[in-house]
């Protein structure tokens, strides 16, 4: 069992580490959203560090994100803007294929990335003001991006047999979902001792459970909408598309629990 999880962890970590024994992904499909409480809890302890020595201000989201993506998310992004650039472009299906396999980033990519980290950067800044919404529902945006990209998997079929993405394609949404749920109640309870239940009343615990229901529903949507466009356009999703997912998932995490807080009051 750990040796799965090891596996899967070492795949999108970018802080090196030895997996003893055999780097194993068959069980990545429950074991990726969990790996999602290592990015929430750097971000939080990153932008709880910066924020006691800064104050309030952009400057503690955009030191949170730089250390979050250093230690987890480049890869992603680096998935995001291959897919940016692979299907923003009237391409055909060889010229796809082969745009993502370059390393070079063209002017979709560089856009879709600068959009999504300024987007991002933004709902941070909003959602993490003190008192504002509950931190954890925020922060555990990560757990959800990395379910999106589990499901993809489990909606299409790899585009080629011998790429990275082809060693998920036994993933079963059943085992994504739970450990979805596991990564979310291990979030749940880390956040709560560390900054407290916000909440006491039958209705705001009621609120606090919704802000970590909904988001994954939302996550669902990104994957399927992200799957048929591969599937569409190269017959199956690669490594890339699990990236992309991730990205988009992410931030429509933070969009939901943005409107969620308008429309309570909270913000």
């Amino acid at each position: 069992m750990f040796n799965k999880f090891f596996s899967t962890l070492s795949l999108v970590c970018r802080i090196p580490f030895k997996v003893h024994g055999t780097f194993d992904l068959s069980r990545a499909d429950a074991y990726l959203p969990i790996v999602g409480v290592f990015p929430a809890a750097i971000a939080g302890l990153t932008y709880w560090i910066s924020g006691a020595v800064m104050k309030e201000g952009v400057v503690p989201v955009l030191i949170m994100l730089i250390v979050q993506y250093l230690s987890f998310n480049l890869f992603h992004l680096d998935g995001l803007a291959d897919t940016a650039d692979a299907f923003l472009g009237d391409f055909n299906r060889e010229k796809r294929f082969a745009v993502l396999k370059d390393s070079r980033v063209g002017v979709y990519g560089l856009f879709a990335a600068f959009a999504v980290l300024s987007l991002k950067a933004g709902l941070f800044w909003e959602l993490l003001i003190p008192g504002a919404v509950f931190p954890g529902a925020v922060l555990n945006c990560s757990i959800n991006g990395r379910f999106a990209a589990i499901l993809i998997p489990c909606m299409t079929v790899p585009a080629k047999p011998d790429g990275l993405g082809a060693l998920l394609k036994d993933a079963s949404p059943l085992r994504a979902a739970g450990g979805t749920v596991v990564g979310l109640c291990l979030w749940a309870v880390f956040s709560g001792i560390f900054y407290g239940l916000p909440v006491s009343s039958g209705e705001g615990i009621l609120l606090y459970v919704l802000f970590y229901l909904i988001p994954p529903f939302l996550c669902v949507l990104v994957a399927a909408g992200i799957a048929r466009m591969y599937r569409n356009h190269l017959g199956g999703y690669t490594g890339d598309a699990l990236g992309a997912a991730v990205e988009l998932g992410e931030l429509a995490h933070l969009a939901a629990v943005l409107i969620l807080s308008r429309l309570r009051g909270y913000l």
